[in-house]
């Protein structure tokens, strides 16, 4: 499997690219050279990064995002890190919630790489998804939260399969406690509102705080690059050990 797309030379989408980790890692490609456009709602994306608006849960605007984005007819690099939180108790949990976790989650990044497909295999390009350690391993509170990003590790394991043969690779990592405000109205609420207990499931292993965005921004860049060629399929569990 021949990486075609060598750093410097790409062009490439990542969702969520205002804040948090889709920030930290348009920077990082922005600083190798890339071209890099960052789909947001919001508009602050980092300097040197064009600036797509776009609602990663409708369709139409994704089309049209993933259009601009590939105007001269390749994508190298997607990177779906746009992601909101849902954290509460079963019966807190509404019809909307659910819809509008899922949609951001999980249609979102399926409907980003299935516009994007055919601008990947015009360069042979990667797909890195941003899951969750809620993907992988049991995390009470966090219903429809956990069923998306659940939802999204299948679905990378499945399309890296069924693409495997055009020799596009689709990897994901699953952070655990990133240092991010989502993160940080989290803990309030375990602390106003549920059993402290929680807390303890949300502690990583390894000392150290929580990890920083940038620190996932770099797996995302490594596993984009010619030096992670031969990886596809991979759910890559950067959580300090809470799986």
């Amino acid at each position: 499997m021949q990486q075609t797309n060598p750093p410097g030379s790409r062009v490439v989408v990542i969702t969520g690219a205002a804040s948090g980790i889709g920030y930290a890692a348009a920077e990082l490609f922005r600083d190798l050279g890339d071209t890099v456009h960052g789909l947001d709602i919001n508009p602050t994306v980092p300097d040197g990064v064009t600036y797509v608006e776009c609602n990663v849960g409708d369709r139409a605007a994704v089309d049209a995002a993933i259009s601009r984005c590939a105007a001269d007819g390749r994508i190298d690099v997607l990177a779906n890190v746009a992601g909101i939180v849902q954290f509460g108790r079963i019966e807190t949990v509404t019809e909307e919630e659910w819809d509008r976790v899922h949609a951001v989650d999980l249609k979102g990044p399926f409907f980003l790489m299935q516009a994007a497909l055919p601008h990947l295999r015009a360069c042979r390009g990667t797909i890195v998804n941003v899951s969750s350690v809620a993907g992988n391993a049991p995390q009470p509170y966090a219903t429809a939260y956990a069923a998306a990003k659940g939802g999204l590790t299948q679905l990378t394991k499945s399309l890296a399969l069924e693409l495997s043969p055009e020799g596009i690779r689709v990897n994901a990592i699953c952070p655990g406690t990133v240092d991010t405000p989502i993160v940080e109205q989290v803990f309030h609420k375990i602390t106003d509102d549920l059993d402290t207990r929680v807390a303890d499931r949300l502690m990583m292993m390894l000392p150290g705080g929580a990890i920083k965005p940038a620190e996932i921004g770099e797996t995302i860049v490594w596993l984009a690059s010619p030096a992670a060629r031969m990886i596809t399929g991979a759910v890559i569990a950067h959580d300090g050990g809470m799986s």
